[in-house]
């Protein structure tokens, strides 16, 4: 099996960071670290994944992307109702848009 570059790439910036938060953090910043990746940068990368750019970028710029809308939804629905919600309101809310990009791509 031939592994590209790119995922290499991103499997050794993903044990980096990993290893950093648990090095400093222990298994608490292990946990966050994991938390971030999933609830942050994939669902970024899912809407990124739509578009002509390399792994490497799409990580970097949903890594970007994602601190800033994320939280910013979190909080706007947060005003209106519970802020654990909020965040599972917005997850689902980004996965679709991802969906509804990747469905007008097609067309």
């Amino acid at each position: 099996m031939n592994i590209s570059n790119d995922i290499k790439f991103s499997i050794f910036l993903g044990i980096i960071i990993a290893s950093a938060f648990f090095f400093i953090l222990g298994i608490t910043g292990l946990l966050v670290a994991l938390g971030l990746m999933v609830g942050y940068i994939f669902v970024f990368y899912l809407i990124l994944n739509n578009f002509e750019l390399d792994m490497s970028e799409k990580i970097v710029f949903s890594f970007f992307i994602s601190i800033g809308i994320f939280p910013s939804i979190v909080y706007l629905l947060g005003l209106m109702m519970s802020f654990r919600i909020a965040i599972a309101v917005t997850f689902i809310l980004l996965i679709f848009i991802a969906y509804l990009i990747k469905k007008l791509k097609k067309k």
